[in-house]
């Protein structure tokens, strides 16, 4: 039986995608090209990984030589914040990690639709999935398939749901009609590029990914420069203050996934001191394995909580972080030194 795009939308939204497109497995130049422009010029930072792209992608098209169509789903994941905890002293985290691991949560979902194409389909179907793993240029290839356009702050805005979309891909062997690309921009707007923080995003519409904090506390596997530990403020885990202020948030509408919201997960802030009570990897691991929070580990989160209290310049913090002088990671060790520094600087000055 034939199987027709209108068909896969229609099982994509059934699932529960909030958008879906389709697009041909076929390399994207420009977008490419920026991307090797970008971290020849260093701007990738330590995501190593990206330096060897081209090679990658060729392996894994390799993996699906019988791909003909790609089906790129959205997922709708902004939430309202949920329920501010009473201590003074915590960090802000990412709304994309505010509920429980959006691999995961996504993964199970892409299965579901796989059978449901294939229910239709009347046979059986070949698929590879990505959920944000693969060498595929997730955000190019969602423009491709129409599903919105690529902002100055490099994340795609949808008409739909502004900026607060997950994407995913399932690449198959069924033979379906592309979408047309998805043509926008953000015009004159900056403000983006006027809120960063750290001045990581560009004018070309590019970001520093060494300034980015986002990068800063999540990728970032060793000191936080100097120079940025002032800019980073209260957040902990990841930064939205370039999706905070975009006017395309104003098309925000509350996810009906409640796997992703506050409620689910460690919400949008932690109880920075109650962090220090992790002593071990393992103990770490265990805490958060159903978090995106996982992604930075023990060393790197305690890091962050050192810079965030540091910039609190709160006096109760300073015994604990005195403690975290001692830990077990001279990460931990250096960041909690600067941070005792730094609120010291603040106390009011005896007069002998």
């Amino acid at each position: 039986m034939m199987i027709t795009k209108d068909c896969i939308k229609t099982l994509a939204k059934e699932t529960g995608f909030h958008a879906c497109g389709i697009t041909l497995p076929k390399p994207i130049p420009e977008a490419e090209e920026a991307l090797k422009r970008w971290s020849k010029e260093g701007k990738h930072g330590e995501m190593k990984y990206l330096e060897n792209y081209e090679a990658r992608r060729g392996q894994f098209q390799e993996s699906f030589g019988r791909a003909k169509s790609i089906i790129v789903l959205g997922i709708n994941y902004f939430s309202k914040s949920g329920p501010k905890s009473n201590r003074t002293l915590t960090g802000r985290v990412a709304r994309y990690a505010w509920g429980k691991d959006y691999h995961k949560v996504i993964a199970k979902r892409l299965e579901m639709l796989k059978e449901k194409i294939k229910s239709e389909a009347g046979r059986e179907v070949y698929f590879e999935s990505a959920v944000d793993t693969k060498p595929l240029l997730e955000r190019a290839l969602a423009q491709k398939a129409g599903l919105g356009f690529i902002g100055k702050q490099t994340q795609l805005l949808s008409l739909q749901f502004g900026p607060w979309l997950f994407l995913s891909e399932l690449i198959t062997d069924l033979e379906l009609e592309p979408d047309e690309p998805f043509s926008g921009s953000c015009g004159t707007c900056r403000l983006c590029i006027d809120e960063c923080p750290t001045e990581a995003i560009e004018e070309t519409g590019h970001i520093d990914a060494r300034k980015c904090i986002a990068y800063l506390t999540i990728e970032h596997k060793t000191e936080i420069p100097l120079e940025l530990r002032r800019k980073i403020g209260n957040w902990v885990f990841g930064c939205d203050e370039c999706l905070n202020v975009c006017p395309y948030t104003a098309k925000q509408k509350e996810t009906e996934w409640n796997d992703l919201t506050a409620e689910s997960g460690f919400g949008s802030e932690l109880d920075l001191l109650k962090l220090f009570e992790i002593k071990s990897n393992s103990e770490y691991e265990k805490k958060f394995r159903e978090s995106p929070i996982s992604r930075a580990n023990r060393k790197q989160l305690l890091r962050n909580v050192c810079v965030v209290l540091g910039n609190s310049g709160s006096v109760e913090a300073l015994p604990v972080l005195e403690k975290a002088m001692h830990d077990s990671s001279s990460l931990v060790q250096e960041h909690a030194r600067w941070a005792v520094n730094q609120i010291n600087k603040k106390l009011p000055q005896s007069i002998s």
